[in-house]
């Protein structure tokens, strides 16, 4: 028969065996959070090279919204 494993259980486990009672671990980023800030990384650079619009805030962003909507 199984035991039910309870956050109580785990604690007092973890206290045995001095030791964190979860794992940490940093896994490899996804080939698509990768191209993601690869893009990210592009707009930047484009704002930087004057051949796209930036912002400093979103007032700035809203500002040129409503104007370009009239």
């Amino acid at each position: 028969m199984k035991s039910k494993v309870s956050s109580s259980n785990v604690q007092a486990d973890a206290q045995e065996k001095d030791s964190l009672s979860f794992e940490v671990s940093n896994s490899k980023p996804s080939q698509e959070l990768l191209e993601v800030l690869e893009e990210g990384e592009k707009i930047v650079q484009e704002v930087r090279d004057g051949k796209r619009t930036g912002y400093n805030n979103v007032n700035e962003m809203m500002m040129a919204i409503l104007k370009d909507n009239k």
